[in-house]
């Protein structure tokens, strides 16, 4: 019960340090998907692209594309969860579960005939997007406390509360090197905002009836505006697809934001203070250097496509650079930011596309989304959950006269020890691994019209 009791409160108090961005994509970068064909393939398209979302996907293949309509991304329905295994105890999970749309791309062509053969087109996307709403709470009594402690009742509360988005938004240009090469460009703007706060409040009763409390609330938000640019390169020839592509390291533009503190603790011999809210502060947020490859093979009705990416670690760096300033009691200097780090990730996917007719493809596909936060990265202010996530889909997508529908499922789990977390609860139980259990479930659906058949060769 001793083990219990103290792991069920430290884990609470650790899920607010360590997992502030709970179902977010913040060090995920493969977790959305964008367009109906692209989704049930899980994204492994970078030589396989045929659609609009080529702007995003591989910029080059979009003057070889077949179908450059104006598109809105599936829409994509998903229940997905985390959880700390015995968080609360032995059989006890503490985590939280969300639903609902996913983000999706919107984007059309400007013109075809640009210089006379090149391709101008636009997009805008969500390329990260997540909210976070986690509670913990314990209550002892009597015998349920360790001795030690000398406490006759205690309680433990910890709450935390976050949003964000990443927004990016583009032009892209097209050219057709030849009759099976094309090389493009997306150049982007990126806004990013995101807010979060979290509170733990212990209270505690004493066995000779003093009474003792402690405070902790720590808050902050930021938006800043970023440019980057995505260059492909995409090329076609018998039975074989294949492309390249390179995203740039994100440049700063803008941002600003701000940091609250409010720290407390008091008992029979304790009186501290440290309470600051500072505002107007500079902020920014950084996007890595990626590299990213695919091939697509035709073998009779059936297509197997592959893609990997590889995302270029981030050194640490801070987002929001708050001010020292010298708490209320004890008179000491606190630092105040808020820190991001993640190492380097590769993510790969696999999918198969099979035609059945020329008015009905079937698909499934794999993709492993790595996280880029490992125990050698440190924890800080906007830290994230080191889930490597694995995503199996199937679906299909079949014609009704000028309209073509697609519909699919999707599952996706990952497991991971949190070895930073595990370190602070081993304190208390040596026994203890704090292991994170991610689950999803995605539900893929879309329509779209199109002047003529709407028939298509895989």
């Amino acid at each position: 019960m001793k083990a219990m009791i103290r792991s069920y409160l430290t884990a609470a108090i650790g899920i607010i340090v360590t997992a502030s961005v709970m179902h977010a994509q913040d060090a995920h970068y493969w977790t959305l998907q964008y367009g109906p064909r692209s989704s049930l393939l899980g994204g492994a398209v970078l030589g396989s692209v045929e659609d609009i979302s080529g702007t995003y996907y591989n910029p080059g293949a979009l003057r070889l594309a077949a179908d450059l309509a104006f598109a809105v991304s599936a829409n994509v329905f998903e229940v997905s969860g985390v959880a700390l295994e015995d968080g609360g105890g032995e059989g006890v999970n503490l985590g939280t579960s969300r639903s609902g749309l996913r983000p999706s791309l919107v984007a059309g062509v400007i013109t075809t005939d640009l210089l006379g053969r090149d391709v101008l087109a636009y997009s805008a996307l969500n390329r990260a997007r997540g909210t976070q709403d986690l509670a913990g709470f314990a209550i002892a009594s009597g015998a349920d406390i360790p001795p030690d402690l000398e406490f006759d009742d205690l309680v433990g509360i910890v709450q935390f509360e976050g949003e964000f988005s990443d927004v990016w938004a583009g032009l892209t240009y097209a050219r057709a090197l030849g009759s099976h090469v094309g090389l493009g460009v997306t150049w982007y703007g990126a806004f990013r905002s995101q807010r979060r706060r979290g509170e733990s409040v212990t209270q505690a009763i004493g066995t000779d009836g003093s009474g003792s409390a402690s405070l902790d609330i720590r808050g902050g938000k930021y938006s800043a505006m970023r440019t980057l640019a995505k260059v492909g390169l995409f090329a076609t020839g018998g039975p074989v697809s294949g492309g390249v592509t390179l995203t740039t390291p994100s440049l700063h533009i803008s941002g600003s934001g701000q940091l609250g503190l409010n720290v407390a603790a008091f008992g029979p011999d304790t009186a501290a203070l440290a309470s600051s809210i500072q505002t107007e502060l500079p902020a920014e947020f950084k996007s890595p250097l990626s590299i990213g490859a695919g091939v697509a093979l035709r073998l009779g009705g059936t297509r197997l496509h592959s893609s990997a990416e590889w995302f270029d670690a981030i050194p640490p760096y801070v987002v929001i650079q708050g001010e020292e300033f010298v708490a209320q009691e004890p008179a000491e200097a606190v630092a105040v930011d808020a820190v991001q780090e993640m190492g380097e990730v590769l993510n790969w996917g696999v999918g198969i596309e099979h035609r059945f007719s020329p008015r009905v493809s079937g698909y499934v596909s794999y993709m492993a989304d790595n996280s880029g936060l490992t125990d050698d990265v440190e924890r800080a202010g906007l830290s994230t959950l080191p889930i490597d996530i694995s995503t199996v889909t199937s679906g299909a997508d079949f014609a009704v006269g000028t309209a073509r529908f697609t519909l699919g499922f999707g599952y996706g789990w990952g497991r991971e020890i949190d070895q930073q977390l595990t370190d602070i609860l081993q304190q208390e139980d040596e026994d203890f691994e704090a292991t994170f259990v991610y689950r999803s479930m995605r539900f893929i659906s879309s329509s779209a019209s199109r002047s003529g058949s709407a028939e298509r060769a895989v």
